[in-house]
């Protein structure tokens, strides 16, 4: 008996481990990222802050409060304009080959940088629901965001337009147009198909409930 059993102890003490191993890569890819970025605005806060902030009290001859976060968002601004433009893009690319050369801060790095993308893509396009379709074949779902609607005059349908992201990578896919009766409606957030785009399906909410149809967006 005991031959008998000790594969199937094998094979469960193998998928637990599996299972907590994918559960912390996937905390990892959500966490590491924001932890970073807050470190980062942290930091930038308090060197502005410091630097600057005892210079424009003593010119000015009074103190301003929140100082220090007004200049980090004059700090970003300034980057983002800069990064804009070609001279900035061609420094950005300069700044990411550099980082493609160390090997665990280019996973860090393209994480951080995937997941505020993902965000402003996010509200960038308008994303409405997250939403299933049927796709690459019958049978299997896809996950996309659904972003706007359009009636096609010709055959009086309405047509559902939802964006496929590619995992992990969430910033790159493509869009489809589809009649309404066949998108599969999600109970996710956005967030919730954010973080399943990004953990590539590792990171799922506890429960998942679908029905068909939908309804054009507001």
């Amino acid at each position: 008996m005991e031959t008998k059993n000790q594969p199937t102890k094998t094979q469960f003490i193998l998928r637990m481990r599996q299972n907590v191993q994918g559960k912390l890569i996937a905390g990892l890819l959500i966490v590491v990222p924001l932890w970073l970025t807050y470190v980062a605005l942290k930091f930038l806060f308090f060197t502005l802050d410091g630097f600057f902030g005892p210079l424009i009290t003593r010119s000015i001859g009074f103190a301003i409060p929140g100082l220090g976060f007004i200049l980090l968002l004059i700090f970003l601004y300034l980057i983002g304009a800069v990064t804009t433009n070609i001279l900035g893009r061609s420094l950005v690319h300069f700044w990411e080959s550099v980082l493609e050369r160390i090997p665990l801060v280019k996973n860090i790095y393209h994480g951080a940088k995937q997941l505020i993308q993902t965000i402003s893509l996010s509200k960038t396009f308008g994303f409405k629901r997250v939403v299933f379709i049927e796709y690459p074949r019958l049978g299997s779902w896809a996950i996309g965001f659904l972003t706007n609607s359009v009636e096609d005059k010709g055959s009086g349908k309405h047509l559902a337009i939802i964006f496929l992201p590619s995992p992990p990578n969430p910033i790159n896919g493509m869009f489809v147009m589809i009649p309404e009766q066949d998108v599969i409606e999600t109970n996710l957030t956005i967030e919730d198909g954010i973080k399943m785009v990004v953990s590539a399906g590792m990171v799922m909410p506890p429960l998942l409930t679908t029905h068909s149809g939908t309804k054009p967006p507001r």
